[in-house]
């Protein structure tokens, strides 16, 4: 099977990375990265999970992988706020707007 992830920075180095990524290794963070590990992030409005999920990973090509598994694409999620913190969950667009006002 040929890799997904032509550029992995591990192809050639790691011994785990075999034709996927291995979860063993990190890539460093780069100037490009807009999360690291451990940010508590939730999905954009248009998806419809509510869960906040957290950054396990950067993956080339503004990729993350949560710690719930999934690969995500950067413009996919966003920072979790305060309000979505204390709420323990993404709040509506209307309840976001009520607590950017209060």
């Amino acid at each position: 099977m040929k890799s997904n992830i032509p550029k992995h920075p591990c192809a050639n180095k790691c011994t785990n990375f075999k034709e996927e990524q291995c979860n063993t290794c990190l890539i460093q963070i780069s100037e490009n990265q807009k999360f690291i590990k451990g940010d508590v992030v939730v999905y954009a409005n248009h998806i419809e999970f509510n869960d906040l999920k957290v950054v396990d990973a950067y993956q080339p090509n503004d990729h993350y992988w949560l710690e719930c598994g999934q690969c995500v694409y950067e413009s996919w999620i966003r920072p979790a706020s305060i309000t979505e913190l204390n709420a323990n969950r993404r709040l509506t667009e209307a309840e976001q707007a009520l607590a950017e006002v209060s």
